[in-house]
């Protein structure tokens, strides 16, 4: 038979009523096993676009406020103009978008009777005025400029433990070597802004002073010198980007992209990210199993069809390829509509919780009046918005293994039918 035929027969027991009328178990069998994949694609979908789009919003945070693109350490310490000059050489490289000097330490912030300990971060000034940074920073209050040589700028979290406003004043002690060991410094600097990343894990204890106010309050004994580095694009080689910035450098300076910093953090996503769509998969292979189910069916009524296929000159290959396409044609069709109605959810996922969250509040509220509101993503745990991030590659993937597990589970039945005898059939009609 040639594929156009084929194919024609496939949709026809697929979608076709049987001529006789009465009920057609088969056809229904095949409409529930379409609707059973597409039932089990959705929550793949889902789960896929939700954990891309949270790795992605805690990646991309880490990446532009924590660790940048880049980092480059002195090996044997270095002196503050060594770093200036570092940072003037890298940022002169094609590609890079800025390289500043940082010196971080920890700390005990003071303010209002209340005191928490707290990670110091002495940046240069255009850190805080860099696009990246801008993007994934958000100002809850004042300006986040360090232009004075005491302004601070200190994450919300903080600011809340503390009773800060802009405006006020924060006493930060450091310590300090000396002969005799570490002795405790107090500095007093104005906060200038409250910033917030959006998640808590990451900005909880921070705050931002002058590169210079660091230099001058910071002992090199307690603290860590570093140089950030952005390049235009985070993406791409970075590998050889880090290269280059290590050519100009001399063998004093060790560099290491983003990834090797935050191996750890990354990994952890990408298997979290892998059992996650591993067992939700699952499901997908047992969806499928209901299309060998209504395939038996599809063969156990068509009896009667197969044996005039066969009678007609029909060879046994060409009924198995029908029913093999009939079973991948319901696994894709079934795929197909999954992945609409996932994309569907998933791209309106923010929205949905906000109405999933309203309503848990409303009917809380109805229980006990004046209750907090009910909120299923904590912000100190998670992002407070979740990023939609729609990889075409994995939808592309999901659709292929559907069409897969498909056509594997298609291939019993069709070789059922294949073996059937159409004397004996046509004998017991």
């Amino acid at each position: 038979m040639k594929t156009a035929p084929m194919l024609f027969v496939a949709m026809r027991n697929l979608f076709g009523r049987r001529a006789s009328g009465g009920r057609d178990l088969a056809r229904k069998s095949l409409r529930g096993a379409v609707l059973s994949v597409a039932a089990s694609v959705v929550p793949l979908v889902v789960v896929l676009v939700v954990t891309d789009g949270m790795i992605s919003g805690i990646t991309d945070r880490y990446v532009e406020l924590g660790t940048m693109h880049a980092q480059v350490v002195p090996r044997y310490g270095a002196t503050h103009s060594a770093l200036d000059e570092a940072a003037a050489a890298i940022e002169s490289l094609e590609g890079v978008r800025g390289a500043w000097p940082e010196i971080q330490a920890v700390g005990v912030a003071f303010a209002s009777g209340s005191r928490s300990g707290c990670a110091i971060r002495a940046v240069d000034p255009g850190f805080l005025d860099d696009r990246g940074t801008g993007e994934y920073l958000e100002v809850l209050a004042g300006e986040a400029k360090l232009a004075g040589p005491l302004d601070a700028v200190v994450g919300s979290v903080l600011a809340s433990e503390l009773g800060l406003e802009v405006g006020d004043t924060i006493n930060l002690a450091t310590v300090r070597g000396s002969a005799n060991g570490f002795i405790p410094r107090v500095s007093i600097f104005r906060i200038r802004a409250i910033v917030s990343a959006g998640y808590r894990e990451l900005d909880a204890r921070w705050i931002f002073i002058p590169l210079a106010a660091g230099r001058r309050v910071l002992s090199p004994e307690s603290s860590r010198s570093i140089i950030g580095v952005k390049f235009s694009s985070p993406d791409g080689d970075l590998g050889a980007k880090v290269e280059a910035v290590r050519e100009v450098l001399s063998g004093s300076w060790s560099a290491y992209a983003w990834p090797e910093l935050e191996r750890n953090l990354y990994e952890s996503f990408r298997t979290t990210r892998a059992i996650l769509l591993l067992i939700v998969g699952l499901v997908v292979a047992v969806a499928a199993a209901n299309v060998s189910s209504a395939l038996v069916t599809l063969v156990t009524e068509r009896s009667s069809e197969i044996a005039v296929l066969k009678s007609v000159g029909a060879s046994n290959r060409d009924v198995s390829r029908i029913f093999v396409a009939g079973g991948v044609l319901a696994g894709g069709l079934g795929a197909t509509m999954g992945l609409a109605v996932g994309l569907a959810v998933a791209v309106n996922v923010n929205a949905l919780l906000r109405g999933i969250e309203a309503l848990l509040g409303f009917l809380k509220n109805l229980a006990l009046p004046g209750s907090e509101r009910v909120t299923l993503l904590n912000p100190d745990y998670y992002l407070e918005r979740i990023p939609i991030v729609v990889d075409p590659t994995a939808l592309t993937a999901i659709l292929a293994a559907a069409l897969a597990l498909s056509y594997v589970a298609s291939l019993l039945p069709a070789a059922k039918a294949a073996r059937l005898s159409p004397l004996e059939i046509l004998r017991k009609h």
